[in-house]
């Protein structure tokens, strides 16, 4: 007879028949680099706790519709394998949503090409995506379950939120049913926060709690105790801290104090808890999500469009870098008096691993370059007849548009007047005419207008730096997703038509274009948009540590490290400073760093490192 999966029954989880509680923690796979997950999971489980929890982002594993990447940093059978070894339970939650601050919440922008789509819902094209990408993604770990020969993995989540989205219940049980019919046999549940908890569940599936503090926290679990008596009440998102967003006045810390009070009353009073986050990790690339507040669906104010920064720290157990903190050693403390109602897997590894201390490395001197009409030689560029499109519109990628990075639209004008902007162009834009700088704006500056003096060459230079990944009911933000300039843009209330667009979206081919260019040396290159180059030596392999770089200096952009695209920077917006440079995707010899700067380039043209990051 095979084991016995999770039960929730009689106030208590039961594993194979015994009483459990479930202390969990958050650790996002394609956050950390694979070299250090199992570091990072002998930390959890040394922590006390004997379970993981990952979401499963949709977006990376289906990048183009019907291509899929389960290598590297998405091998999600390794991870659940890695706990396992590590003597962790795994809980998944395959989406199709996951919020979690991540480029519209998981959901990949092809779905957007579809100008009708309605994400998180019926909509058929919806779900036979869905449907689609199921059927590829859990056979990867379904023969993983415990009750199919005791495996790691003891429940799933249903969709995520939903209730703070929509009332639907015919659409969770469609995402349960797809679940059930690709092989998904363990415990289901649904998790909710405040504003959700009334909408989010499904009859006979068990419920579950997101909160932070402790008023939210009791308000929340005396709703499940009264919806469900018999069951076991869990937190399923403890939020350890919070994310940061670019302009916030400093990086967001949850005082030590709060945490144990909020921690020790949860523990006490209802006993199974899955630290969100335990350890955070990095938004690399161009995956960070974003949070807005809409007036009739348009932006407004200044404030309204919010993208998260690279660093997803979130002042949580373990440091960007997988430091323990004093919330770790809290934890700790708090866990162990519970220990004889915990199961575990298996027994705490012994081998841990001892990652070097971080590394302050030599300035690196970016002495060659691209200017930007050489950089767009390197992109993707179609012709566009009429009114220029968004992004996930553009007919590239086989169909499915572009997902990330920056776009720009080229337009010859025979002269110069009123340029109007009509309506909100995704997310910051950069105007030039004949390679000067005109404006600069945003996406909450609707409407946009500005004067040009003279024909020439017009360059609407777009960033896409984040797409929305929440909204409540009642709102359509991740509707209105599509990244670009999708106005009408008029010179003198005549319309311009027919662009030329060019994509720069950074991906592994799009950088195999750029390194066959001819880099000059820098002092040919008088002004921003443009890359510079530089190599950091590294003389032996035992030098090989993690490191940051403090961009303090440069304005805007990207930094490419050996290929691998380290995420985004903006130390003039703030908080955060610096980015995290992971000691092993260093290597012996030479490291090639690029920088894609738009806005302001240091006279030193300079990359600095530093030991300790700037989070603000």
């Amino acid at each position: 007879m095979g084991a016995r999966g999770l039960e929730a029954r009689d106030h208590w989880f039961w594993i194979n028949g015994k009483k459990t509680r479930l202390f969990s923690g958050a650790m996002h796979y394609f956050r950390i680099p694979r070299e250090y997950w199992r570091d990072r999971l002998i930390k959890l489980r040394s922590s006390g706790c004997n379970v993981l929890e990952t979401y499963v982002p949709w977006n990376l594993h289906e990048p183009h519709r019907g291509e899929y990447n389960f290598k590297d940093m998405l091998d999600l059978r390794a991870y659940v394998k890695l706990a396992e070894e590590c003597g962790l339970f795994v809980i998944l939650r395959p989406g199709p949503y996951i919020c979690s601050e991540w480029d519209l919440g998981g959901l990949p922008s092809w779905l957007l090409s579809d100008s009708e789509m309605k994400l998180r819902s019926t909509y058929q094209p919806f779900i036979k995506s869905v449907e689609t990408y199921f059927q590829e993604l859990l056979p990867h770990v379904t023969d993983l379950q415990y009750s199919n020969g005791g495996g790691p993995i003891i429940a799933w989540q249903i969709e995520n939120e939903y209730g703070s989205f929509g009332d639907d219940t015919d659409y969770l049980l469609r995402i349960q049913k797809l679940m059930l019919e690709y092989g998904c046999t363990e415990l289901m549940f649904t998790s909710d926060n405040k504003q959700g908890i009334d909408n989010g569940g499904i009859e006979g599936v068990l419920r579950t709690a997101n909160f932070k503090k402790l008023s939210s926290g009791k308000m929340i679990l005396s709703l499940l105790e009264k919806w469900q008596p018999s069951m076991p009440r869990m937190c399923m998102e403890f939020w350890t801290g919070w994310f940061d967003h670019w302009g916030d006045s400093k990086h967001q810390v949850w005082p030590l104090n709060e945490f144990e009070e909020s921690l020790k009353y949860t523990l006490e009073e209802y006993g199974n808890i899955n630290f969100y986050m335990f350890h955070g990790g990095t938004n690399f690339a161009f995956m960070n999500g974003a949070n807005e507040q809409t007036e009739n669906d348009q932006l407004k104010d200044g404030q309204d469009y919010l993208a998260d920064v690279t660093s997803y720290d979130y002042d949580a157990l373990l440091t960007e870098r997988g430091d323990t903190t004093p919330k770790y050693d809290l934890t700790v403390e708090l866990l162990s008096k519970y220990k004889s109602e915990v199961v575990y897997l298996g027994d705490c590894p012994t081998t841990i691993v001892t990652l070097p201390a971080p590394h302050q490395y030599d300035d690196v001197m970016l002495n060659t370059g691209l200017s930007m009409d050489e950089v767009l030689r390197s992109a993707v560029s179609v012709d566009i007849k009429g009114n220029a499109v968004a992004m996930e519109m553009l007919p590239v990628n086989n169909g499915n548009g572009q997902s990330y990075g920056w776009i720009l639209y080229r337009k010859t004008i025979e002269k110069g007047g009123k340029v109007n902007v009509k309506g909100q162009v995704r997310d910051r834009t950069l105007v030039f005419l004949d390679k000067k700088l005109v404006t600069t704006f945003d996406c909450d500056t609707p409407d946009f207008q500005f004067e040009l003096g003279s024909a020439g060459v017009l360059d609407f230079l777009v960033e896409n730096m984040g797409r929305a990944n929440y909204q409540t009911i009642g709102q359509s933000i991740i509707h209105n997703q599509r990244k670009g300039l999708n106005n009408t843009v008029t010179i003198d209330d005549v319309a311009l038509s027919d662009w030329s667009v060019y994509s720069l979206d950074f991906t592994e081919d799009h950088l195999n274009r750029i390194k066959k260019e001819k880099f000059s040396r820098i002092k040919k290159i008088k002004a921003s948009p443009a890359i510079f180059k530089g190599y950091l030596k590294v003389t032996s392999s035992s030098s090989l540590a993690d490191t940051f770089l403090d961009m303090r200096g440069w304005g805007k952009g990207i930094v490419i490290l050996n290929g691998r695209n380290l995420g985004r920077y903006w130390p003039v917006k703030g908080p955060t400073k610096t980015l995290y440079v992971p000691g092993v995707w260093l290597s012996q010899g030479d490291n090639e760093f690029m920088v894609f700067e738009i806005e302001e380039i240091p006279s030193d043209r300079t990359l600095k490192f530093r030991k300790t990051p700037v989070l603000g």
